[in-house]
């Protein structure tokens, strides 16, 4: 089965006689941005995805980046924007580490609402 956690294709890759741990879609999706395959940050993953399917808008202002800046590289416009975890509260678990608690938000959006949720402060401290 692939490994991006909400993904439940169980086609295998095979490279070099061996088995690859992502399907063949997420496979595809290393050469735009390499650190997408890194399972233990599957919210890069949904980046990636989002900008496959052309939706690379700011959830909150609207700010586009291919728009904003046509002739920069996808990477640099891809690195304009961030993935949220809507509810932080849960992130690193199944729940919080699934499309439906992402959001991309432009860097502005994600350092406000960060700043009016506190997820500044360590999880300890708060009130």
């Amino acid at each position: 089965m692939c490994k991006v956690s909400w993904c439940n294709d169980y086609s295998r890759r095979w490279k070099n006689g061996k088995p690859m741990s992502l399907c063949s879609t997420h496979v595809q999706y290393k050469d735009i941005c390499i650190n997408a395959i890194n399972i233990n940050r599957p919210h890069l993953m949904y980046k990636v995805e989002m900008f496959a399917q052309g939706k690379h808008q700011c959830e909150q202002c609207n700010f586009d980046p291919v728009v904003a800046y046509p002739n920069l590289h996808l990477r640099a416009q891809a690195s304009l924007l961030d993935v949220d975890h809507i509810n932080s509260n849960i992130k690193h678990t199944v729940e919080g580490e699934h499309p439906d608690n992402y959001q991309l938000l432009c860097k502005h959006c994600h350092i406000v609402k960060s700043h009016l949720e506190g997820d500044y402060i360590a999880k300890v401290n708060r009130k």
